[in-house]
């Protein structure tokens, strides 16, 4: 189950283009890629997904833009 869930997580990152790495509460390093024009609330959705998938759990995720 946890290997479908990391699977499906990398799945809607590797949909949309624009590539960064993003370090989980648990310390592992996942190369996302992200749209332009996307919304911080869907990117903040994607990255949570992706982080309770490789850790198995939740995390406040915090975006920094500039």
């Amino acid at each position: 189950m946890k290997k479908l869930l990391i699977f499906g997580a990398l799945s809607i990152g590797a949909l949309v283009s624009a590539k960064f790495n993003f370090r989980t509460s648990c310390g592992q390093i996942v190369a996302v890629s992200g749209e332009e024009g996307m919304s911080t609330t869907h990117l903040t959705n994607i990255l949570e997904s992706m982080n309770y998938a490789v850790c198995g759990e939740t995390a406040q995720i915090v975006l920094y833009t500039h």
